[in-house]
């Protein structure tokens, strides 16, 4: 794994909120197939969790592997039920839920088409999955690839790319498969976006050598307390990859990208 998740719970939830260029999309799908209940998939900390259950009241189960993640989750989002379990076995019946969601969980798995086999046998008729992760693309460009030359190569080696999740989505028995890239304003790469890198605020840091870390962290720290902010700002990109269980509802649902 390469970090432990109970212990960097706390520092998480410090430093990350919810919310992102995907939240709008992630309940626009729940209100198009009228989702009543919800399973979230590696909510973390909760904070995507609160995010969408402010924007979408529902009967809401998060479901967390990691023991320190769930308790601080559930102590900030109580009105969400919280489950530890594993995606691959997911403690629920048959059809339980109408909708499914998970926001930058799939790269922590590993074997997608058990996941989603579960996915499918916890839809009702009807029912939608959908992922947010990284494009690949957004890895290789992301401004701290000049400060940390571990970045990229770290979590390329551990994001599916948007091919492998569809055929995996395809192959568990989805029946219709939807890309959508979504990309936020620009924001500066300044000196609260240090002190949040300093914190290793993604696991991404977590996963660079610790001599690695420390020299780009002090490269970063200079650059910005030269000029106040980098040259180059953040630019979040991310790919929400959904799918329908049943097909008989595709006329009422609007269709993006389909590959």
């Amino acid at each position: 794994m390469g970090f432990d998740y109970d212990k960097v719970a706390g520092r998480y939830d410090s430093y990350r909120w919810g919310g992102g260029p995907f939240l709008a999309r992630l309940v626009e799908l729940a209100r198009e197939c009228r989702a009543g209940h919800v399973l979230e998939v590696g909510p973390g900390t909760g904070n995507n969790t609160q995010a969408f259950l402010e924007r979408y009241p529902c009967a809401l189960t998060a479901l967390e592997l990691s023991s320190g993640m769930l308790d601080v989750g559930r102590a900030k989002v109580p009105e969400a039920r919280w489950v530890q379990g594993d995606v691959q076995r997911i403690p629920l019946a048959d059809a339980a839920v109408e909708y499914i969601f998970g926001v930058y969980v799939l790269h922590h798995l590993r074997g997608l088409l058990q996941a989603f086999q579960e996915c499918t046998r916890i839809l009702g008729p009807g029912g939608v999955a959908a992922f947010v992760t990284a494009p690949l693309g957004y890895i290789e460009r992301h401004p701290m690839n000049a400060y940390f030359p571990s970045f990229s190569k770290a979590d390329l080696q551990r994001f599916q790319s948007v091919d492998e999740i569809v055929e995996s989505l395809r192959g568990a028995g989805f029946e219709q498969t939807r890309v959508e890239y979504l990309v936020a304003a620009p924001k500066p790469i300044d000196s609260y976006y240090v002190e949040r890198v300093a914190n290793k605020f993604i696991s991404s840091f977590d996963l660079i050598p610790e001599d690695e870390f420390q020299a780009g962290l002090a490269r970063l720290q200079a650059d910005v307390a030269a000029k106040g902010k980098l040259d180059v700002a953040i630019e979040w990109e991310s790919v929400v990859v959904w799918g329908l269980k049943d097909n008989s509802i595709i006329g009422r649902m609007p269709m993006s990208q389909d590959i």
